[in-house]
């Protein structure tokens, strides 16, 4: 009988084949290492708070709290025009320090502080309208201006511009927004209305982030009971006819919706009353009716 004969080299094809295997898995594993590497991972952006402001022609950056900036690190750009040496950032930007710049009679729009990581990439980390007219007249945002008429917001009810209130929650965690008051945002002023159950809202740091503006506010649930103020025209008693009351009362031939405004004897009254009404009355200014938030300061 034939015998079966045995060769040395059986088996080495797929030993041979398996350590080509192996070492092809490990290139293919250095390579991609070696790109995702080169890609490198992203810095996280340094956590800080940053507020910034206006004193007349004064433009004011100050760090409120959170991580300190090294000096190179940051710049402050006025309309995109890199600023940082006019206004003194040199330095380590750190708690408590404010650096400043009088911008004169220069036009100023829009005030950012960006920062740049280790790796080029840019964030940025604070920004503000500020709005001032080129002849160095400063855009009060207590100001409201109709029809030729100028009027100036009370203090009483003066609740702030929206960009300093998203500044402070977002260093400060939240912040509360009381009804009865007027906000201002790009050109407008909103009234936080007056409702029957209607808490004044805080507004956490998380929502600062996302509601760039008031209008993004008010689509937040419950907010719609904030209401922008129709500054088009201001109605006066000429606009309707006396009826007796009290302190005098005026009397409208149509409805006049929520958010009118309307003057006697140099006081700005604004609706605020959910329904609308047909009629002014000078006492009726407590619970939903008409707010008394400014006065008459030239026509």
């Amino acid at each position: 009988m034939p015998r079966s004969v045995s060769s040395k080299n059986e088996g080495v094809s797929p030993v041979i084949g398996t350590i080509l295997l192996v070492a092809l898995t490990v290139v293919l594993v250095g390579i991609i290492g070696a790109v995702l590497m080169g890609f490198g991972m992203a810095e996280p952006a340094p956590i800080l708070g940053i507020s910034i402001g206006q004193q007349g022609n004064i433009i004011t950056v100050t760090h409120l709290n959170g991580a300190e900036l090294s000096a190179g690190t940051y710049e402050i750009l006025v309309d995109g025009v890199n600023k940082t040496t006019e206004f003194g950032g040199t330095v380590d930007f750190g708690p408590g320090i404010t650096l400043s710049w009088d911008s004169g009679t220069q036009a100023i729009g829009t005030v950012s502080v960006v920062y740049t990581d280790t790796s080029g990439r840019e964030t940025v980390l604070a920004q503000k309208n500020i709005g001032k007219a080129g002849s160095g007249i400063i855009v009060d945002p207590k100001i409201l201006s109709s029809a030729g008429q100028t009027f100036l917001i009370s203090d009483a009810v003066w609740g702030g511009e929206w960009q300093d209130i998203r500044d402070e929650a977002n260093a400060t965690g939240s912040i509360t927004l009381p009804n009865n008051n007027v906000y201002y945002d790009d050109e407008y002023h909103w009234w936080a209305i007056t409702s029957s159950g209607v808490l004044p809202y805080t507004l956490s740091e998380a929502e600062a982030q996302t509601t760039s503006n008031i209008t993004l506010f008010t689509e937040l649930p419950l907010h719609d009971e904030w209401i922008k103020i129709d500054s088009s025209k201001v109605l006066t008693p000429e606009d309707g006819t006396p009826y007796t009351y009290s302190g005098g009362g005026i009397l409208f031939p149509t409805t006049i919706v929520k958010g009118t405004l309307f003057c006697k004897d140099s006081i700005l009254y604004v609706l605020d009353h959910s329904t609308g009404t047909t009629r002014f009355e000078s006492e009726a200014t407590s619970g939903t009716g008409w707010k008394i938030i400014g006065a008459l300061v030239s026509s």
